[in-house]
């Protein structure tokens, strides 16, 4: 006889969707190229219709590498009640001017792609989407670079 596992259906719900956002940051077809399993496993691991397939922990890694973010990891840590913070700072010291640039040029790239997407009929169309869905990924790359050079002050 099993017993209850510790953590709630609500836990793996939350694991569920910092996978799926991991993975469209990282875009799943594009991932599975350097990674060991295919796009479908994947998908698997970010969908609530598979509750118990979760992601194993080499390719958490991998994704978490090629995402410049440790989503995943950041979920896991926060349900055990804790917090991830750098080991060191990010490269490139303090924030400053050339961050704000960065930031703003990203969000700007992503108001732009929307915009532009936009302007025809009010819909995206799937390649549109995926432009704006890359600029919002560049977009929160470098947010996340930001986030690292800040480290754990808090």
């Amino acid at each position: 006889m099993k017993l209850p596992r510790p953590t709630s259906e609500a836990d793996r719900l939350d694991l569920k969707a910092a996978t799926r956002q991991a993975l469209d940051m990282a875009r799943p077809a594009k991932f599975a190229l350097i990674t060991r399993v295919d796009t479908p496993a994947l998908s698997n691991y970010g969908s609530p219709s598979e509750p118990d397939k979760f992601m194993p922990i080499d390719i958490v890694v991998d994704l978490c590498r090629d995402i410049g973010a440790p989503v995943l990891i950041e979920e896991m840590a926060r349900q055990l009640g804790f917090k991830l913070v750098p080991l060191e700072p990010c490269e490139g010291g303090d924030p400053g001017i050339a961050d704000i640039a960065a930031v703003s040029k990203e969000a700007a790239d992503v108001v732009g792609a929307l915009a532009a997407g936009l302007s025809g009929d009010g819909k995206l169309d799937g390649a549109q989407r995926r432009v704006v869905r890359t600029e919002i990924s560049e977009n929160v790359t470098v947010l996340r670079r930001l986030e690292r050079k800040m480290g754990g002050a808090a």
